[in-house]
């Protein structure tokens, strides 16, 4: 016997090779995420192993910025950003270069970017 469906886990954040960044509503929702927010990726090496956060960096961004975020649709509540630096930073670090479908853990609150978002890089969902 085999499965048809496999892994049932649905991604919480998919990279692709031309910069633009799903994201879903829980993450949205958990990050407070606003049409024109600017997302960022940090990375924690304080640690034995190294960590990949998402945050915003800036609220309701006037201009033109690099991972600004905007809704999916009229009422959507999963967003789409677009950072091609983030991207292939991601892929990179993952060992692809099409696509990669993450999940996310729960969030911590980190001093100067307030809430946070762990993503975990170990598992992609590809």
């Amino acid at each position: 016997m085999q499965s048809i469906l496999g892994s049932t886990r649905k991604a919480d954040i998919t990279f692709h090779h031309t910069g633009r960044i799903c994201i879903s509503a829980r993450i949205a929702k958990t990050l407070g995420l606003a049409h024109h927010d600017v997302i960022d990726i940090i990375k924690d090496e304080q640690r034995s192993r190294n960590e990949y956060y998402l945050v915003i960096k800036h609220r309701d961004a006037v201009g033109k910025h690099e991972g600004m975020v905007f809704r999916s649709n009229k009422n959507g509540r999963h967003y789409i950003a677009s950072s091609i630096k983030l991207s292939r930073y991601i892929m990179q670090q993952c060992g692809v270069s099409d696509r990669v479908r993450l999940c996310c853990g729960d969030p911590i609150t980190i001093p100067l970017y307030g809430t946070a978002v762990p993503i975990i890089i170990k598992h992609c969902l590809n």
